[in-house]
């Protein structure tokens, strides 16, 4: 049986961890969306060489596992001359290794839009730029949402792998807390329900954006 008696009197201190972990998680989310976009553009680029190097980002960020970089970019990055701290770590690692999933997300996005509708801007002498910023990415936002919602969930809950790096987050405060208490299931249900809770407000968001984007393309 669970105590929700002690899972309530703990919840104060694991909603503060969660704030943290909030922090981590929304800073790494821009970073990849930004940084997923520019790849994307790369990887759909008509220069071979960025396409490749692109490319090559993909397929080693996708093919490694995250606690793997997340170790390379707090121990053998300051090797380099670079120092970072746990949060900085954290973030950064969290961000390119996301980028690298929202790059593929949005490649496809942008790729479902018919190509008949760039060419025809292209003709009425829209430079490339407005043709991505003004036709293309508006009608890409439709089919990347779920997906991308998805892998944002996804970057959520891998945040907890930054507990590993002494980062005080929701995981490594449930750490503590039952590594004093003894009681595992109290903690682990509380810290459960609390990424349960983020996750469920991401989708929530989701079916929202879905519906409006809904209305204005019928209307």
């Amino acid at each position: 049986m669970v105590n929700w008696h002690f899972v309530a009197h703990i919840m104060p201190r694991l909603l503060q961890a969660c704030g943290v972990t909030l922090e981590i998680s929304m800073a790494a989310l821009v970073m990849a969306t930004c940084l997923g976009l520019c790849i994307a553009l790369a990887r759909l680029s008509s220069v071979r060489a960025i396409s490749l190097l692109a490319w090559g980002y993909v397929w080693i960020l996708r093919g490694t596992p995250l606690l793997l970089q997340l170790f390379a970019v707090y121990y053998a990055v300051p090797q380099s001359g670079f120092r970072l701290d746990p949060w900085s770590a954290g973030i950064l690692t969290l961000g390119l290794n996301s980028a690298a999933y929202f790059s593929e997300i949005f490649r496809a996005a942008i790729q479902s839009v018919p190509s008949g509708q760039a060419e025809a801007a292209a003709a009425v002498g829209l430079a490339p730029f407005q043709i991505m910023r003004r036709i293309v990415l508006p009608q890409a936002l439709k089919p990347a949402l779920p997906p991308y919602v998805g892998q944002a969930i996804t970057l959520i809950k891998n945040s907890s792998l930054v507990s590993v790096i002494a980062v005080p987050d929701l995981m490594l405060t449930a750490q503590s807390i039952y590594s004093v208490t003894f009681k595992v299931t109290e903690v682990m249900v509380a810290t459960g329900i609390l990424y349960l809770a983020i996750t469920t407000v991401l989708q929530i968001a989701q079916a929202w954006i879905e519906r409006r984007l809904s209305y204005y393309t019928v209307r």
